[in-house]
């Protein structure tokens, strides 16, 4: 396959991952960014949001990115949030999958490993979750992609004499290094592995010393950028940088969160990634870290992780900044496996059986994770949108208020027509007919007294739902929405109007219950159907409603 259709087709499967993977990975990734942007653009208020925004501990710049995407976005005519929020996923996988063509062509350029770079291309287009990170619109994600573009943009312009032909490309290598440590500040560590790189290397040359009247004047630059943004996020001038290392190393609020032991990256990382993938993938990353270790790439992922390993509080989506380095690493140390191998039939026979098992699982979480929304509630959230977008609907959920998530509201993807109450105990409350009840089972539990429901809303699509082995559903936690309507008909006289629509619909059933008449005229009186479920398809008399004058 020609790298143009390799590319198109990863074009594509980013694409279908960013509309499907709506919602965030971590709730950082909406309350940090999304939150603050809408707070900005005036449409929620302070109170409502994290308490970092308070403490000014995080950077104003990727708000700043989201703000303006909204407001070109609103220029075109977009205002659902949902297809903003789209748009900035899809940005951010394109850009990521552009990235990592450019540094597959670098790569080639290696005799060494030639094939390195094809090789890449396709680990981005196969391994299950690189598609699924690419996309995110969150701070490690742009953190580690401005940062990945900083350090191709500096080895190009260190190989041999292009530093004399191409001096903007370290000017610009300084500037998005630097934009990498204002969209997450745990990449001052990176950056300092680069920094002992370039002291180094100007050791033994004093083209590297040329490099940097370039290099500082573009990290100069970044600088302002941050501080101009932090600004214009709290209306005065703070350094977050600091305020977060006060607050959260000094003070130790981040250990709130639970600490985790040294080795917790190691143990995380091989069962997240599912073995025998991780297994695999753990081992070429140790080879590609002892072969490259004069490389920049090592120089600056070992003082990242040596200084998250000291940290006491842990998450495994702290690594991802890294994926670049760990991804061009690990396809050097399979390419130097491969080469052991060549020599040993036996080794080289079993290495491929549990490459190929490794390959097909990694198939199947593929399409999975490429498929599956990243946070279900979002899902539900839009299905909401669209269903109240002309029409007022209370929804009635249990315990919380509906937008609320991490004990703090989603304003962002908030609908204007969703008016919501919240219950304790279903049956003692009264649920008006087309009212919505949300659920986070699949099966709603202890339905309302005198009232008929609908599941109208699923995350699962219904070819799966139509299949029930050992009532699997009873038993699933997951969101769905019902619909709720009278379970009784209190008028004779619709009862007789639908007794009209059976006879003049030629109905297959000969038997009249009253309970589906009631759900049927009070479903359709007091609520058009709007949704996939509405009972038409239950009955089949639409050419027959105007009986309902009678």
């Amino acid at each position: 396959m020609s790298q143009r259709a390799t590319l198109v087709i990863a074009l594509l499967l980013y694409a279908i991952t960013a509309w499907f993977s709506e919602g965030y990975h971590h709730p950082d990734e909406h309350f940090q960014v999304l939150e603050l942007a809408h707070y900005k653009l005036g449409r929620s208020a302070s109170s409502e949001l994290p308490w970092e925004f308070e403490a000014q501990i995080r950077p104003g710049l990727q708000p700043a990115l989201a703000y303006g995407m909204i407001r070109v976005a609103e220029a075109f005519g977009i205002q659902n949030p949902f297809i903003q929020a789209f748009l900035m996923r899809l940005c951010s996988g394109w850009l990521c999958l552009w990235l990592f063509w450019a540094w597959a062509s670098w790569l080639e350029k290696d005799a060494r490993y030639a094939s390195a770079g094809n090789w890449l291309r396709w680990s981005v287009l196969l391994l299950w979750f690189v598609p699924y990170l690419s996309v995110r619109f969150s701070s490690e994600n742009m953190a580690g992609l401005s940062f990945a573009a900083g350090a191709l943009l500096l080895l190009q312009s260190l190989e041999n004499t292009a530093l004399k032909r191409r001096p903007y490309y370290l000017f610009l290598a300084g500037f998005l290094l630097g934009l990498s440590f204002f969209f997450r500040f745990q990449m001052g560590f990176a950056l300092i592995g680069i920094g002992a790189w370039m002291f180094w290397k100007m050791l033994m040359s004093d083209h590297f010393l040329k490099a940097l009247r370039y290099v500082l004047p573009g990290l100069f630059l970044a600088i302002l950028a941050g501080v101009d943004t932090d600004y214009w996020l709290y209306g005065k001038f703070t350094f977050p940088a600091y305020n977060y290392f006060i607050s959260n190393i000094i003070d130790d609020k981040a250990a709130y969160w639970g600490t985790s032991p040294w080795w917790y990256y190691f143990s995380e990382t091989l069962m997240t990634a599912v073995p025998p993938i991780s297994i695999l993938l753990l081992i070429f990353l140790a080879i590609g870290i002892w072969i490259a270790r004069k490389h920049l790439l090592v120089w600056s992922l070992l003082p990242f992780l040596l200084a998250h390993f000291v940290v006491g509080h842990k998450e495994l989506r702290f690594m991802f900044p890294m994926l670049l380095p760990v991804l061009v690493l690990a396809v050097w140390g399979m390419l130097e496996v491969e080469k052991y191998l060549s020599a040993h039939t036996t080794a080289r026979l079993w290495y491929r059986r549990f490459f190929v098992l490794a390959l097909t699982l990694n198939g199947l979480l593929l399409t999975a994770r490429c498929l599956l929304a990243a946070q279900e509630s979002v899902a539900c959230f839009r299905f909401l949108y669209d269903y109240a977008a002309t029409t007022p609907v209370t929804v009635y959920s249990h315990k919380k208020m509906l937008y609320e998530v991490v004990g703090l509201n989603m304003n962002f993807y908030r609908a204007p027509n969703i008016q919501n109450q919240m219950y304790v105990d279903i049956k003692a409350k009264k649920i008006p007919v087309g009212a919505l009840l949300l659920s986070q089972d699949l099966q709603l539990k202890n339905p309302p007294k005198d009232s008929k429901t609908e599941r109208i809303y699923a995350s699962f699509p219904d070819w799966i739902l139509n299949v029930n082995l050992n009532d699997w559903q009873s038993r699933t936690r997951m969101w769905s929405l019902a619909y709720s309507a009278k379970s009784i008909v209190r008028s004779a006289k619709s009862v007789e109007c639908a007794v009209s629509l059976l006879v003049f619909s030629n109905m297959k059933r000969r038997t009249l219950r009253t309970d589906d008449f009631g759900l049927f005229t009070s479903h359709y009186i007091n609520h058009p159907p709007r949704h996939k479920h509405h009972l038409f398809r239950r009955f089949s008399f639409q050419p027959f409603l105007h009986l309902f004058e009678c």
